[in-house]
C-alpha cells in the first residue's frame, strides 16, 4: 500500500479517460458519460496545431456514484472502435495545501 491512504479523485466524481478517438467531441462524451449522471465539468484537450482530440479527456460528476458507476460500465468497452480506460482522476490539490509558502505557478 502507496500513498497516505490518500483521497483519489473518485471520491469528487473525477475520472481521466484514455484511448479516446481523435474525432471525439466533447457532445458525444457528453452524451456518453451523461447516461451515468450529472457531468459537471467535461474536459477535452484539443492538439493545438490539428485542433482535434488528443485522446484523453477528464470528466467530473455532481455525484461520486455516478464516477463509480460510469467507471464500472465504460472502462474496457468500446466507443467509436476504441476501447476505453477510465480510471480515477486525480484529487484536486486541498487548498489547505497551498497555506504554506508562496510557490507555484502554472
Amino acid at each position: 500500500g502507496e500513498g497516505d491512504g490518500g483521497v483519489d479523485g473518485l471520491d469528487e466524481g473525477r475520472l481521466f479517460v484514455r484511448n479516446l478517438p481523435y474525432s471525439s467531441s466533447e457532445p458525444e462524451l457528453q452524451e456518453l458519460f451523461g447516461a451515468f449522471g450529472r457531468v459537471d465539468e467535461l474536459l477535452l484537450p484539443l492538439d493545438a496545431e490539428t485542433r482535434r482530440a488528443k485522446g484523453f479527456a477528464h470528466v467530473t460528476y455532481s455525484i461520486c456514484e455516478h464516477a463509480v458507476r460510469a467507471m464500472s460500465e465504460l472502462d474496457g468497452s468500446t466507443f467509436q472502435g476504441r476501447i476505453l480506460h477510465v480510471m480515477p482522476g486525480r484529487a484536486r490539490a486541498r487548498p489547505a495545501a497551498e497555506a504554506g509558502g508562496g510557490a507555484g505557478g502554472g
